[in-house]
């Protein structure tokens, strides 16, 4: 494993400005830093809910030891069968690992799936699932800017049945910007609110026009909102990035999660069902 480049996406992290007053704290708060990378493919499940086939989308781009990690623990994983009709059928899953990498001493770190999702290869064509109609983004709120936070709020969002959001509430908001924790909070909390706000009033959707969940009362999914700065370079897909992981909400109306399974594992970007027809049975540690 290639330590260097790890440790450099930790030490990556911007520091909002004003930078943090002490270099004390500033190290301190970079103890709570994760190095993580989003891998993606796809997986395939047998009648009897086993690992069968597994592709990596552009291995070329990851680095070995990540493939490796990969390859050994997917064909481990167990799935409840998936079903049609009530009989179990084969199945192919798009899958999102998110892996972390942390400090271990002596300038080693250890490697681990932190978490998982598996959904339909082709989300966003299914009339079955809830599509997106207007996603108008937020806007990045100027105090938060002027200081240089940024992150990613991952939204769960109730639809109603007329496509509109009858509630949306922040899961989780990582940030890729350090600063003290009342500095933090703040980045945080206007992240949060912005995202809501602009969800509440101007986004729209497509409900299921087909599938058993056409006749549901509403819907939940969820919908990644990423804010980054007009001079940010994104990592690449299989470069490694710094960030620090927030606390996570839950209201009442979501349903249980999969074992397994974080928000971070979504990609920004796109509007994922929050159930899935692949519930995976396996802890990821194997």
């Amino acid at each position: 494993m290639n330590a260097r480049r790890i440790l450099a996406a930790l030490l990556a992290v911007a520091l909002v400005a004003p930078l943090v007053a002490q270099a004390q704290t500033a190290r301190a708060m970079r103890n709570q830093v994760e190095a993580s990378m989003l891998v993606t493919g796809t997986v395939d499940i047998d009648r009897e809910g086993r690992v069968t086939a597994q592709t990596l989308d552009q291995p070329d781009k990851l680095p070995p030891y990540v493939v490796s990690l990969v390859e050994r623990a997917v064909p481990q994983m167990r799935f409840e069968p998936v079903l049609v009709n009530g009989a179990p059928v084969l199945a192919r899953a798009k899958m999102n690992l998110r892996l972390v990498a942390v400090p271990a001493g002596d300038g080693d770190m250890t490697l681990a799936i932190q978490s998982a999702h598996f959904g339909e290869a082709d989300s966003d064509a299914d009339r079955s699932n809830v599509r997106k109609s207007n996603l108008r983004p937020p806007r990045y709120p100027m105090n938060v800017a002027q200081i240089g936070g940024k992150g990613t709020v991952y939204l769960l969002v109730k639809v109603a049945r007329d496509g509109s959001v009858d509630d949306v509430i922040a899961e989780q908001v990582n940030l890729t910007a350090l600063g003290s924790a009342r500095q933090m909070e703040s980045i945080r909390n206007a992240l949060a609110k912005v995202s809501i706000d602009t969800a509440r009033k101007h986004w729209s959707f497509t409900p299921p026009s087909e599938g058993e969940g056409a006749p549901k009362d509403y819907w939940v999914v969820r919908v990644p909102v990423e804010f980054t700065l007009g001079g940010d370079s994104a990592p690449g897909y299989g470069e490694w990035a710094g960030y620090l992981p927030g606390p996570k909400s839950r209201p009442d109306w979501a349903e249980p999660d999969p074992p397994g399974f974080s928000p971070d594992a979504l990609a920004a970007g796109g509007v994922h069902p929050a159930q899935s027809r692949f519930r995976l049975l396996t802890p990821l540690g194997g």
